[in-house]
């Protein structure tokens, strides 16, 4: 993977998954660098390039994730602390550094979930006239799928792990939001079924690229989560956990995923994954960890042009 410092937008900064991106492909990772959030003291760590969306369904209202306060009563395209409008300009820009417009996003209600949605023509169509200027989808889930060109799959991490596939043979792509629960379910495995099941893909025509996320150095997790990864997956996973000298777990949730994506047929060699940890990193990225409570998320984007 590359750190792209991207000279024609200033402070710009995203990472390529150098064995998917090329002129035909779009595959990025963003960092929180290089966009226009946190610019008020009270919203200084919201510094720069936020890409928070929550999604709610009361009067269609779209905020921020930034503060997970449930009980806000927040009006359409508004946050709290942050005007809306930053986050869909910190969109533009790094949309429009890989030549895509604003319209073409496709971003979902996350919920720590294993729910896939297939991103069809009938989804499409039935987001031209929202007011939102992209393809929103309400349905709480955790990966997208698709195979149109001229679309840019998003899913929202600060910590939890991304991951993009691309089927060359078949030109569809997917990308996942997989935190511990969502790796406890497979949700990346799940993808790689659906991609077969929708689109004929065979997963050894698939490259998959597993961003930043939190590494082990810094992934602490008490002993009831560590056994819930035993019950569901046998002894055998607790080669993915290592106990620190202050007795606590720590889980290697890149490496299960990447575990989780060979189980599902895809080859060793065709599996990029980053070695930056969000947390050890908090000039480059946002982390739920790092910042215990009052933090930014990333974007994680792949499309067919």
């Amino acid at each position: 993977m590359t750190l792209i410092n991207d000279a024609r937008f200033p402070g710009l900064q995203y990472i390529t998954a150098n064995n998917i991106h090329s002129p035909k492909v779009s595959a990025i990772f963003s960092t929180r660098n290089g966009g226009v959030s946190g610019q008020m003291p009270e919203t200084e760590y919201l510094r720069s390039m936020n890409l928070s969306l929550r999604f709610s369904t009361e009067a269609g209202s779209l905020k921020s994730e930034s503060l997970r306060d449930s009980n806000s009563k927040l009006p359409a395209h508004a946050t709290r602390e942050e005007d809306y409008g930053n986050i869909e300009e910190n969109y533009r820009i790094i949309m429009s550094s890989q030549g895509v417009e604003f319209k073409s996003l496709v971003a979902l209600k996350q919920g720590h979930t294993s729910n896939i949605v297939v991103v069809d023509k009938d989804v499409v169509e039935s987001n031209r006239s929202n007011p939102f200027g992209f393809n929103k989808i309400f349905e709480t889930a955790d990966a997208l799928v698709t195979n149109i060109r001229g679309l840019l799959l998003s899913v929202r991490t600060a910590d939890c792990v991304p991951i993009l596939l691309y089927d060359s043979k078949n030109q569809s792509i997917g990308a996942v939001h997989s935190g511990w629960r969502g790796t406890l379910a497979g949700i990346g495995l799940k993808t790689v079924k659906r991609m077969s099941d929708v689109y004929g893909t065979d997963p050894k025509d698939i490259k998959a690229a597993i961003g930043p996320a939190i590494g082990q150095c810094c992934f602490e997790v008490g002993f009831d989560v560590k056994e819930k990864f035993v019950v569901e997956y046998g002894d055998d996973i607790t080669k993915f956990f290592i106990v620190k000298p202050n007795g606590k777990p720590h889980g290697d949730i890149k490496s299960m995923n990447k575990a989780l994506l060979i189980e599902a047929g895809i080859l060793e060699e065709n599996i990029e994954v980053s070695d930056l940890c969000t947390k050890c990193n908090p000039d480059l990225f946002y982390s739920a960890r790092y910042s215990k409570g009052k933090f930014g998320l990333m974007a994680n984007f792949i499309g067919l042009k």
